[in-house]
């Protein structure tokens, strides 16, 4: 789905302040859910006003949301050594810069300064990754013995993205707000995709089981079929069996078409979506002890060990992506590789001819 881009969406929104949006903003959140999810809502009278408290909502519940992230940590190859929370998130200093140097957002949509004329030389960002927590069979010293095949706990954290690279952290935190009001956006129109979906389903199911009711009814000959074929033995309970499950068909199906008939409910259905934005998206604050080799510890093993907090942010129904952010300056940036050099590289170490440019 393509949104149209609104630049002054959040721009100048609180960080922290609820419930004080001013009302532009607020009527150009409703004009992005109408543009994103069903343009001729515009046709439904008082359109604006029925969507109003349901879009201010989201728009307050995202801003928290984002909110409660804390302050931008400083990522680099001098921090790795020093912030135990840089060595649980990545491998190594170097892995560290290739994700900061090698996103292809950060290379798609390279940060603008605030002034024209100027580069900023600090970048900021939202570091996201995937947390897997995995038991495995390890090694573990409990007094003065070495015992063997021990389940314990690991942490691995991989598929890491930079995001939302600006100059400053007021920028990226707004784009945030942004991008989680449009999956908010996109969460309205899946329910109204499923909806159809559904009632196109029962459609399908209603033709199947009106058909498989003819066949019944044939065999249990209804009507003229006793002149026209020798009796056969009635098929009650299959017949009623079918009727039953017509008539719940009818029920859910007269339920949906009631729902998604018009554009009045179809309004309705996306202000259901933005009054209850929790059920699609939310932060939420995880602590863990780890030792050095990113392996849960308790009790006297924590003393020797690192209680980290993470921010996760929970979208949908089952995904779970750890969230920061992050700031580091572009002398970070690792040069893009050449790959025409790297080959000729290759080449004149195979003892191969090099390569011509035209």
């Amino acid at each position: 789905m393509a949104l149209r881009l609104l630049r002054s969406l959040f721009r100048t929104a609180p960080m922290t302040t609820t419930g004080s949006f001013d009302d532009a903003l607020i009527r150009e959140a409703i004009e992005r859910v109408v543009d994103g999810t069903d343009p001729r809502l515009r046709a439904v009278s008082h359109y604006r006003r029925k969507l109003r408290d349901a879009v201010a909502h989201s728009v307050d519940y995202v801003a928290q949301q984002v909110a409660t992230l804390p302050p931008a940590i400083e990522v680099g190859r001098r921090r790795f050594t020093t912030d135990p929370c840089l060595r649980a998130l990545f491998i190594s200093p170097d892995h560290l810069r290739e994700v900061l140097s090698f996103s292809q957002t950060l290379h798609k949509n390279p940060p603008k300064a605030s002034f024209p004329s100027a580069v900023s030389p600090e970048l900021y960002a939202a570091l996201s990754m995937e947390r897997i927590e995995k038991t495995m069979l390890g090694v573990e010293l409990q007094g003065d013995l070495l015992r063997r095949d021990v389940p314990q706990m690991t942490v691995n954290f991989r598929n890491h993205r930079v995001a939302f690279p600006t100059s400053s952290e007021t920028e990226t935190r707004r784009e945030m707000m942004k991008r989680a009001f449009d999956y908010l956006i996109e969460a309205a129109l899946q329910s109204l995709t499923a909806t159809r979906t559904r009632k196109q389903q029962l459609q399908q199911q209603q033709r199947q089981l009106l058909q498989k009711k003819a066949q019944v009814l044939k065999r249990a000959e209804p009507g003229l079929e006793a002149l026209l074929a020798n009796p056969a033995p009635r098929k009650a309970a299959e017949t009623a069996a079918i009727e039953r499950q017509l008539r719940e068909i009818a029920a859910e199906f007269s339920q949906l078409h009631a729902d998604s008939a018009t554009l009045d409910h179809h309004l309705a259905q996306i202000v259901a979506t933005l009054r209850q934005p929790e059920r699609h998206l939310r932060m939420d604050r995880v602590s863990l002890t780890l030792n050095h080799m990113n392996i849960k510890v308790s009790g006297d093993k924590a003393k020797t060990a690192n209680t980290l907090t993470f921010d996760d942010a929970l979208i949908g129904a089952n995904r779970r992506m750890t969230v920061l952010l992050v700031h580091f300056p572009r002398s970070e940036l690792l040069e893009s590789p050449d790959f025409f050099d790297e080959a000729q590289r290759i080449l004149y170490l195979n003892g191969r001819p090099r390569l011509t440019t035209l």
